[in-house]
């Protein structure tokens, strides 16, 4: 796995919406809080850079949010978080969504071996999706202890 430390900054505003992860799943929670997030933006048609970015945060907690590309004013019932990292991990996996799962243990055992302490919050940044999942980008970073 080739498992990069990044010390360039990374700094984004998302708008959409944040929720507890219940029961554990991880990928209803997302999905549900997801839709209703373009459900807003598409009935306010905001324009958005269309990826899908899945924050996770301390106490299971999760946001699903997009970068808007420029500012708007009325953004409905859109919530908002900033997220700055300063230290992080950065993997890019392509392959099925599915894999994920299996894919978030395997990179905190690297760290681990590397003496990294990572902490909250977590990402998974989405590329646009590909029909054929063995083609699906998504990158995951691990927000670091300096």
């Amino acid at each position: 796995m080739n498992l990069e430390i990044s010390t360039e900054p990374l700094r984004l505003t998302l708008f959409g919406y944040g929720g507890a992860i219940e029961a554990g799943n991880v990928a209803a929670s997302g999905k549900r809080l997801m839709d209703s997030m373009w459900k807003e933006v598409q009935a306010r048609r905001i324009a958005n850079k269309g990826i899908n970015h899945w924050v996770y945060l301390p106490n299971s907690m999760i946001f699903t949010g997009v970068e808007l590309v420029a500012p708007v004013s009325e953004v409905g019932t859109l919530e908002k978080i900033e997220v700055s990292l300063e230290r992080y991990a950065k993997y890019v996996h392509v392959g099925p969504y599915a894999l994920l799962p299996q894919i978030w243990p395997q990179l905190f055992v690297l760290l681990a071996q590397r003496n990294e302490q990572p902490r909250f919050p977590n990402l998974e940044i989405y590329g646009h999706w590909n029909p054929d999942p063995t083609q699906c980008e998504t990158t995951i970073v691990i927000d670091l202890i300096p």
